[in-house]
C-alpha cells in the first residue's frame, strides 16, 4: 500500500492546528546548504511529531476524534497491519522482520492480538501521524487542482522486503515457506553499462499463486489508493508486468550474481523455468500474462485509468504490445536520442502523441552536465546537426532541449527543474549506478534565489508558443508569438 512516511508532514500546519507552537519547530532545527542530510532531518522531525502527538492526547482528543475514526475506518485494510508492524519493529530494535521471533515473523494472529493490546499507544501514535499526513496531503492536492496543477506520482512495481506489505502478505510473494526469505529477487541482466547487471533485491510476486487466486486484490487496492493520492500515476519498471528478471537466492539466503538470473516471461500461459533457491534444480509452473493482470485492473478501475508507464531499459515487442493494448502513455527521454539511428524512438520527430517527453528523468544528469560529460563526440555532433546550431554549441543547450520536447507532439512534457535553472555538474538528483546510501543521491535542495525572472520568462514564452498551457479563458483563442 502507498504508506508514506509521516515524517514528511508539514510542521507549520501543526502550529495552525494548535498541536505545536513555533518555538517547538525552531528548537534544534538542522541547517543545510545545497545538500540535505536526511537522517538529521528525520531525527529532528520525528521528535517534534511525537511532541505533537502527546499534545493531541492531552488537549485535543475530542477535536480530532471524529475525523480520525473516519480515517481509520476508510484505511483499515492497510493501516491496521502497518501500525502494528511499526510498533513491533520498534520493540525489536528496528530489526528486519525476518529476524523477529518465529511467532511474530510468521504472522501468528493470536500472538499479534496480544501485541496490539501491549502496544496500543504506539499504534495509535502511528495512526495519528498517518492521519496528519494524509489530511495535509489532501489539502495540498485540492489547492493544486484548484490552480490547474495536476500531481504526477511514481509507483515502483516492487516493494521492499522489510515492509508491512510483505510481512502481512507473505503468501503473495515467492518466499521460502520455512524461512520466510525470498526464493528469487529482482534485478536486471548485464548490459553495456553494468557488466554484471543490477541486483535490486526486492522480493518477487507469486503471480500464479494466491495473488492470482484473489484476482490481484492486493495489487488493485494498491493502485486505487495511489490514484486517490495523485492525479496521474507512473508505474516504474513497467516491463516487470510483462516479464521480470529473477535472480535465484542460495540456501544461505544470499542472492546469486544478477548475471545468473533469468527472464520469467509472461508470453501467454506457457511452462517456464524458475530457479530453485540453490539454483541446482528447476521447477515448472504456469505464468499468467501481464495482459490478464491489466484486464483485471481495467475491470475494477475502468478503461480510463490515468497511468503512465516507464517503458525504458531492456524492452521487447511484447512490452510495447501490452502498453499499447491498454492505451498507456509511454516515455520518451531526449538524452537517449542522439545515436546514429534515424528511427530512434527518442528523437522528437519520431514521438507519438500518447507519450510523455522528458529532457531527462531524475536518474539522468542535468542537461548541461550531460552535454559536457555523458555523450560521445558522435552523439554531440548529431545533436548539433539536429538543432542546426551555429556558434558555441553549449550555449543555452538546456533551453534548446526544452524547446525540442515542448515542440513535439507528446501529450505531456516534463523538464528537469535543474535544466530550467541552467545548473550543471554537482546538481544531479540520482545516480542509479551507486548504492542507496551514496551521499549525493536524493539530497539536492532547491533555493528560491536560484530561480531568476529570466528563467520564468523563457519557460512562459516556450510554453505559450507551443500551446503547452493556456488559462481557461484563453482556450478558445489562438495564440501565436513571433
Amino acid at each position: 500500500m502507498p504508506i508514506i512516511s509521516e515524517r514528511v508532514s508539514g510542521l507549520e500546519k501543526l502550529v495552525d492546528d494548535g498541536l505545536l507552537v513555533q518555538s517547538d519547530i525552531e528548537l534544534n532545527r538542522p541547517k543545510f546548504d545545497d545538500r540535505i542530510e536526511h537522517n538529521k532531518v528525520l531525527k529532528w522531525k520525528y521528535s517534534i511529531l511525537k511532541q505533537a502527538y502527546n499534545n493531541y492526547k492531552q488537549n485535543h482528543l475530542e477535536k480530532f476524534k471524529n475525523e480520525i475514526d473516519k480515517f481509520v475506518k476508510k484505511e483499515y485494510y492497510w493501516l491496521d497491519n502497518y501500525t502494528l508492524y511499526m510498533a513491533i519493529k520498534d520493540e525489536q530494535n528496528n530489526q528486519s522482520w525476518s529476524k523477529w521471533p518465529q511467532e511474530l515473523k510468521r504472522y501468528d494472529r493470536k500472538i499479534l492480538e496480544q501485541k496490539r493490546y501491549e502496544h496500543a499507544d504506539i499504534i495509535h501514535q502511528h495512526v495519528f501521524l498517518q492521519y496528519v499526513f494524509f489530511r495535509q496531503w489532501n489539502q495540498l492536492k485540492q489547492y493544486a487542482n484548484q490552480h490547474e496543477i495536476i500531481i504526477l506520482g511514481d509507483m515502483p512495481v516492487y516493494v521492499d522486503y522489510d515492509s508491512a506489505d510483505v510481512w502481512a502478505n507473505q503468501s503473495l510473494f515467492q518466499l521460502d515457506p520455512k524461512t520466510s526469505l525470498p526464493i528469487v529477487v529482482s534485478g536486471v541482466p548485464p548490459d553495456s553499462i553494468e557488466d554484471d547487471g543490477q541486483l535490486w533485491n526486492n522480493p518477487i510476486y507469486d503471480w500464479t499463486g494466491n495473488l492470482r487466486k484473489t484476482n490481484f486484490d492486493w495489487w488493485i487496492k494498491r493502485l486505487k489508493k495511489c490514484l486517490e493520492t495523485v492525479d496521474v500515476l507512473r508505474i516504474d519498471h513497467f516491463r516487470g508486468l510483462e516479464a521480470y528478471w529473477a535472480i535465484p537466492v542460495g540456501s544461505d539466503g544470499k542472492p546469486n550474481s544478477p548475471s545468473k538470473g533469468a527472464w520469467i516471461k509472461a508470453c501467454g500461459k506457457v511452462l517456464l523455468i524458475i530457479f530453485s533457491s540453490n539454483n541446482s534444480q528447476a521447477s515448472f509452473r504456469f505464468f499468467l500474462t501481464g495482459d490478464e493482470f491489466l484486464t483485471e485492473v481495467t475491470k475494477v478501475l475502468g478503461n480510463d485509468v490515468p497511468l503512465i508507464v516507464e517503458d525504458l531499459g531492456y524492452l521487447t515487442k511484447e512490452v510495447f504490445d501490452l502498453r499499447d493494448k491498454y492505451g498507456l502513455m509511454g516515455m520518451r527521454v531526449l538524452h537517449f536520442a542522439f545515436g546514429s539511428d534515424p528511427n530512434n524512438i527518442y528523437l522528437p520527430h519520431n514521438y507519438v502523441q500518447n507519450c510523455i517527453a522528458y529532457t531527462g528523468t531524475h536518474d539522468n544528469n542535468t542537461s548541461i552536465a550531460w552535454f559536457r560529460q555523458n555523450i560521445t563526440n558522435n552523439e554531440k555532433e548529431n545533436l548539433i546537426k539536429y538543432l542546426q546550431k551555429e556558434g558555441d554549441p553549449e550555449h543555452n543547450i538546456n533551453w534548446d532541449l526544452i524547446r525540442l520536447i515542448h515542440a513535439s507532439v507528446a501529450n505531456l512534457s516534463i523538464i528537469l527543474f535543474q535544466d530550467i535553472l541552467s545548473l550543471a555538474e554537482g546538481y544531479r538528483m540520482n545516480n542509479p549506478g551507486f548504492t542507496p546510501d551514496y551521499e549525493e543521491n536524493w539530497t539536492w535542495r532547491f533555493k528560491w534565489e536560484q530561480l531568476k525572472k529570466s528563467d520564468k520568462d523563457k519557460l512562459k514564452l516556450l510554453t505559450n508558443i507551443y500551446g503547452r498551457y493556456r488559462p481557461k479563458e484563453q482556450l478558445e483563442e489562438s495564440t501565436y508569438i513571433n
